[in-house]
């Protein structure tokens, strides 16, 4: 039946399906012709893709616009980190797929000099599996632009949408996401935003890693109640708490891919971020098995990559490539031992833990309330409260160092018919440093810079604590291991006042 078909009347027929059926339906129409298959897979990506729902006005204008030796003609794409254009490069008369990031990501020089940094590392690694860097440059005005091949073919995300995907296709997939990372690891640099929306599968079948450099710029803040979704939702754990990364977090952002593909949804689910943040941290352990149709042993790949303890996870990517030729080959997988319980945000705090029960309902009141003030890290900050809190008093007192405000504080505080506490006081009569709201802002872009999400929420609580730059500086450099980036952590600083 298929062969006798076109790309076009498969696409038409798929297009009037729900969309968790599409890639079934295709595998079957297709009969196992893969160019067939492509090109019916590319006119689906494209047919939701003709004008990007967040692409602005301002945007869109710049069509036509010169930006270096490039002369923008469309749009191929947008996201949080900046718009993607097709232009024309006037040296070489090539297209490129042109990244314009936003000037708030770089008017820092610190970030503009870490991106420039790690894009020439980038530029470097020359593998198959990882985007080309034709050119990293800068307007007369500072902006800064990536220029990359403008691939044929389709962004993961796309295809993801309709259901779940065929084992085989997944496997070969997630090899070649594996063999880019593998990569990208060996030189010492770490992803940090693996999604389905960085990855682009050419024409040619040929997976190609997108945003390299770029993630570790962005700095997701958790602090911010427009979080995206998207980026959350691939999240480690040690990354959802403002830890220190190695490559075991493209790990777990792989192992969450791996899993949506097979099963045709994420293994932690939320309509906003504080839901997937609990989920991946506090919850119980979903139950993440395959179905019966698929190998068993799956579920031993999945159940390590998700590992929530780190030192559980598989130590290197290639040990995750291994187990998936495995499958492919139906060799046996070996079982691991993997510690399923609820993690710890302090890993060094005392096991000795004081359970109170308090009334989920309230808890879920609170954390509610805190995430107007503090964003999705709400429930992070309420669950560790919660460990060694022994009154609901207590938990809040330990919440308000927290809080931006006496006044925020004492609105909670009445909300849950609480009274105030000696320490909310303390928080009223100790101003610590006066720091001006740009003094406060630069120092918290520094801080996340280096330490990532948890920064701001420190650098309001030590800036309580101190009571001058120095005592900040050295609060917040006790965050940093590396004696080198503690150094410039304090100059920056230093720079802010």
């Amino acid at each position: 039946m298929a062969p006798l078909q076109s790309a076009q009347n498969i696409f038409d027929s798929a297009m009037n399906l729900p969309n968790q059926k599409r890639n079934a339906f295709v595998e079957e129409a297709c009969d196992g012709n893969p160019n067939l298959k492509q090109d019916v897979l590319i006119l689906l990506s494209q047919s939701d893709n003709q004008q990007p729902v967040n692409a602005s006005n301002n945007s869109r204008s710049m069509i036509g616009e010169q930006i270096g030796p490039y002369k923008i003609e469309g749009i191929i794409g947008a996201g949080g980190m900046g718009m993607i254009h097709k232009a024309k490069d006037t040296r070489l008369d090539r297209y490129v797929a042109l990244k314009c990031l936003p000037p708030h990501l770089t008017v820092d020089n610190q970030n503009r000099e870490r991106f420039l940094n790690e894009a020439k590392a980038v530029s470097r690694l020359d593998h198959p599996n990882i985007c080309t860097l034709y050119d990293i440059g800068e307007t007369d005005d500072k902006q800064l632009y990536i220029a990359m091949p403008c691939y044929d073919g389709y962004p993961l995300n796309k295809r993801m949408v309709n259901g779940p995907m065929p084992l085989n296709d997944t496997i070969a997939i997630c090899l070649q996401i594996g063999e880019g990372l593998s990569a990208a690891h060996n030189n010492g640099i770490v992803h940090r935003d693996i999604k389905p929306a960085n990855v682009i599968v050419t024409a040619d079948n040929i997976v190609k890693i997108l945003d390299f450099g770029v993630a570790k710029i962005s700095g997701v803040n958790l602090t911010s109640t427009g979080v995206s979704l998207g980026t959350v939702a691939y999240m480690s754990p040690e990354q959802l708490c403002g830890e220190a990364v190695d490559s075991r977090t493209d790990i777990w952002a792989l192992g969450v891919m791996f899993y949506e593909m097979l099963i045709g949804q994420r293994p932690y689910k939320g309509e906003q971020a504080p839901a997937i943040i609990h989920a991946v941290l506090y919850a119980d352990r979903p139950d993440l098995s395959v179905p019966d149709h698929l190998p068993v042993a799956l579920n031993l790949i999945i159940d390590k990559a998700l590992a929530r303890d780190v030192a559980d996870r598989y130590a290197s990517v290639a040990e995750f490539m291994e187990d998936l030729r495995k499958i492919s080959n139906n060799e046996t997988i070996t079982a691991h031992t993997i510690n399923s319980t609820v993690r710890s945000v302090n890993p060094n705090a005392d096991t000795q833990e004081t359970i109170i029960n308090f009334e989920q309902r309230t808890i879920d009141d609170l954390t509610k309330e805190l995430t107007k003030h503090v964003g999705p890290m709400a429930p992070v900050l309420v669950n560790q409260a919660i460990k060694t809190s022994t009154s609901m008093e207590e938990l809040c007192t330990k919440l308000d160092e927290h809080l931006p405000s006496d006044r925020i504080r004492q609105e909670i505080r009445q909300r849950f018919a609480i009274t105030s506490s000696t320490q909310t006081t303390e928080h009223s009569t100790t101003t610590g440093l006066n720091l001006s709201v740009r003094q406060l802002q630069c120092v918290s872009d520094v801080t996340t810079s280096f330490i990532g999400p948890i920064g701001k929420i420190l650098v309001n609580r030590y800036s309580r604590k101190s009571q001058t730059a120095e005592g900040l500086c050295e609060l917040l450099a006790e965050h940093v291991d590396d004696s080198a980036d503690k150094r410039e952590l304090i100059n920056k600083i230093n720079k802010c006042f």
